[in-house]
C-alpha cells in the first residue's frame, strides 16, 4: 500500500472509529453528524424518536449519493497533501448539507448536544483546525500555525505506524490501534497547552457535558 492510501485510509479509520477502505465509507461513520447520529449510544444521549433515525436515514442515503462522485473523484489526487486537504473539503461539506436538513428533523436541544458530543468526539487538534473554533476561540496567528504543525506531524506520525497494516493479525491490528490512539491523545495534550485558561473554559463550554463514545477496535 503506498504512503498516501495508508495515511488517507488511516485518516478514516480516526474519522470512524474502525477499519474503513473508502472516504465514502469514512464520511458515513464516525464524526460527522450523521454518523454520530447512527450510532445507538448517541440516539439515546439525544432521545430521538423511531421517527426522527428514519429520517435521518434517508437523508443519509440521500447525501451519500449525490456526493458519491466526488468521492470517487478522489482517487485520482496523487498529491498527499491535495490529497489530504480536498478529503477534509468534502467531509467539511458533507457536513455542511447535513446540518441544513438536520434542522428540519431535530429539535435545538438536539442540536446543540449533537455539537458538543462531535466536538467531544474530534478531539482538539481536529476542533481547533476549524476556521469556525478558531475565530470562536480567538486563536492568535501564533496559535493557528502551532495547531497546523501539530495536525502534521501528528498525521505523518499516523501514517507510519499505519504502514504495513492490512497484513497484520487481528491481535496485532488492536495494538496498532492503540498506538494510533495514544499519538492522536498526545497531539490534543499538545494543542490544549497551546491555549490560555479563557480559551480553554470557552472550549470545554463548547464541548458541554462529558460524553464517552465506545470506540469499536478495528477487525
Amino acid at each position: 500500500m503506498s504512503r498516501v492510501r495508508s495515511a488517507l485510509v488511516l485518516a478514516m479509520v480516526f474519522v470512524s472509529g474502525s477499519a474503513l477502505h473508502t472516504p465514502a465509507q469514512a464520511q458515513s461513520t464516525g464524526r460527522s453528524f450523521l454518523g454520530l447520529l447512527s450510532q445507538e449510544q448517541v440516539q439515546k444521549e439525544l432521545k430521538l424518536s423511531e421517527g426522527q433515525i428514519g429520517k435521518v436515514r434517508e437523508i443519509d442515503e440521500k447525501l451519500r449519493k449525490e456526493l458519491r462522485p466526488q468521492w470517487t473523484s478522489l482517487r485520482e489526487t496523487d498529491d498527499w497533501e491535495k490529497r489530504w486537504a480536498k478529503w477534509k473539503e468534502m467531509v467539511d461539506q458533507f457536513d455542511e448539507k447535513a446540518r441544513g436538513q438536520l434542522r428540519d428533523v431535530l429539535s435545538r436541544e438536539q442540536l446543540m448536544r449533537l455539537y458538543q458530543i462531535r466536538t467531544q468526539v474530534r478531539g482538539v487538534v481536529a476542533t481547533l483546525s476549524r476556521e469556525w473554533t478558531a475565530n470562536r476561540l480567538k486563536l492568535t496567528d501564533e496559535q493557528k500555525k502551532k495547531v497546523a504543525e501539530i495536525d502534521k506531524a501528528t498525521r505523518q506520525k499516523q501514517s507510519e505506524a499505519f504502514q504495513g497494516y492490512r497484513d497484520l493479525s487481528q491481535e496485532e491490528r488492536r495494538a496498532r490501534f492503540a498506538e494510533f490512539g495514544k499519538i492522536r491523545q498526545k497531539a490534543d495534550e499538545q494543542a490544549l497547552a497551546l491555549l490560555n485558561a479563557d480559551q480553554k473554559e470557552a472550549l470545554k463550554k463548547m464541548q458541554g457535558k462529558k460524553f464517552e463514545l465506545q470506540r469499536r477496535s478495528p477487525r
